[in-house]
């Protein structure tokens, strides 16, 4: 056992191993991981961030549903409930709010879908995260900053052990969807109509399959591989959030912060 450890250690002092070479300690050259976005990805968590999800939000769905766009000009139910959680992208540039998404699980109850649709027994029992009010502001970083959301969503629930995401997406956004890899609840062609809250419009009711996704763009060389499992974003915020966020004491729904800004309370911002 002692030779075979000495051995092992030869040999990465020789690069035997995958190249590598020894380091004295202190020697420069260190390069930290990750891959710079121009925006960052964070949990919202005050009053300010929730006003520019508000904001962003109304003015994405009026470019496509004016008539529904007064509608969102307020803060939801939905953005404050026990089981949901709100995903921020600003840009780093201006610091202006560019994307947003709601994740909505079914820790405490079920989601929207699980209750207008049959669902297939291998989904009965399995966490589910309902995502909704997805939004990106217009600007030459589009796909960039949907790419960083469904990224975020995607570790989020890797991390709490979510098996499926739910979706509905009227056309063309459901496009956008199925080439992240969603595919349709409903056979195909098949849409349902969303109530009010949505605009009251046709949608297609779509799922994806976390627990099997990263074998699946790996095994097809997908583009999304290498972005989505093998690349480091510290610009992705989510993780760091959420701790944060269990080391902030519950007082009340909401608290003061300097500058007359307000925390949300936790219940409010954690979805387990």
């Amino acid at each position: 056992m002692l030779r075979s450890r000495e051995n092992r250690t030869e040999r990465l002092k020789t690069g035997g191993v995958l190249g590598a070479t020894s380091v004295e300690a202190g020697t420069s050259g260190y390069v930290r991981p990750g891959e710079v976005l121009p925006i960052r990805v964070r949990v919202v968590r005050t009053e300010n961030q929730l006003r520019k999800v508000v904001n962003v939000r109304a003015d994405a769905y009026g470019r496509h549903t004016p008539e529904f766009a007064d509608a969102l000009r307020v803060v939801e139910r939905e953005d404050k409930d026990r089981s949901s959680l709100v995903l921020l992208g600003e840009s780093k540039a201006t610091g202006e709010a560019v994307g947003i998404l709601r994740i909505h699980t079914n820790f405490d109850a079920p989601t929207y879908l699980e209750r207008v649709l049959t669902l297939p027994e291998s989904m009965k029992g399995a966490g589910i995260a309902y995502v909704t009010r997805l939004a990106v502001a217009n600007g030459p970083n589009g796909s960039s900053v949907k790419l960083s959301l469904f990224k975020a969503l995607y570790r989020y629930c890797l991390a709490t052990q979510i098996s499926w995401i739910f979706a509905v997406a009227r056309e063309p956004v459901d496009r956008d969807l199925v080439r992240l890899g969603f595919q349709d609840i409903l056979p195909e062609g098949k849409k349902l109509r969303r109530p009010a809250d949505f605009g009251e419009v046709d949608v297609r009711p779509l799922y994806f399959d976390v627990l099997e996704a990263e074998g699946r763009w790996r095994a097809v060389g997908h583009p999304l591989y290498e972005f989505m499992v093998r690349k480091i974003h510290p610009d992705i915020e989510i993780f760091a959030s959420v701790s944060s966020a269990w080391s902030t004491p519950r007082q009340s729904r909401s608290r003061p912060m300097g500058g007359g800004e307000r925390w949300l309370e936790n219940a409010q911002i954690m979805a387990v």
